[in-house]
């Protein structure tokens, strides 16, 4: 079937140019909370990373939990996860440089996750079926994706209209996500949009006015933070959408 990426390789490899290219020590992570209360620690169990280039999601998971990691991505910067691995101490992962929809592998994962991948194609349920293929009956997805959409759509159609064409912001909620979630024979165990507020733009071209525009928002939601605190998940101004869903034991997906 089908499935329109809004992004290509090219955009990737440029996308990653203009971040930091040394490794760093792996700490924290920002989805640690959700890690923390879905995932045991296991040195039996396997992880997957679709999207993997970079790393440090994979890196994390890797050292707190002790899981063999595997990661899938198409762009030169998968390079980068080797390195991230190497320069913390943590066993070799296994590596894959291919285009993840035509990837045929022949193994299952306990976890299969993916953090900004889902929302760059326009067949979610396609998409949700190949993380659901490749999990290990009782294995899990995780699934995590910016929030775009409602009162966040207003924000960057104001000054990153370029970054929004790259994202499908139509799945951008938990409907969209629950449905093909649930058409997959997986149980959701944990589906939210994720924080209170948050916002960060893409265009690294700003007009004067943008870049007034872009601290005139990142001041407001430091003060919406502040009154509220940082846990108060909404549909319309939340940064992130998180989905942790379970194949039940007895499944197998072909």
């Amino acid at each position: 079937m089908d499935n329109k990426n809004y992004t290509d390789k090219k955009f990737w490899d440029e996308y990653f140019e203009q971040y930091q290219q040394n490794p760093i020590k792996v700490g924290g992570s920002f989805f640690s909370d959700i890690f923390d209360k879905y995932l045991k620690p296991d040195s039996n169990k396997s992880v997957l990373e679709i999207g993997c280039a970079g790393g440090n999601y994979l890196a994390y998971l890797a050292k707190t939990f002790g899981y063999k990691a595997s990661g899938i991505d198409y762009s030169e910067a998968i390079t980068r996860t080797a390195d991230l691995f190497k320069f913390n101490g943590l066993p070799e992962p296994t590596l894959y440089k291919k285009d993840f929809f035509s990837w045929k592998p022949n193994i299952k994962f306990d976890v299969v996750c993916s953090f900004g991948f889902v929302e760059h194609f326009d067949n979610l349920n396609n998409v949700i079926a190949r993380h659901a293929n490749l999990v290990s009956p009782g294995g899990k997805i995780i699934i995590t994706l910016p929030h775009f959409a409602h009162g966040q759509y207003l924000l960057h159609w104001l000054i990153d209209k370029d970054n929004l064409k790259k994202h499908n912001t139509k799945i951008m909620n938990l409907n969209a996500i629950k449905k093909a979630v649930e058409n997959n024979d997986l149980k959701i165990e944990f589906l939210s949009y994720y924080k209170t507020f948050g916002f960060w733009a893409e265009n690294y071209q700003m007009s004067t006015t943008s870049r007034t525009i872009n601290w005139l928002i990142k001041k407001m939601g430091k003060a919406v933070n502040k009154i509220f605190g940082y846990d108060r998940p909404n549909f319309l101004f939340s940064p992130h959408i998180v989905c942790v869903a379970k194949l039940s034991d007895n499944k197998k997906h072909l």
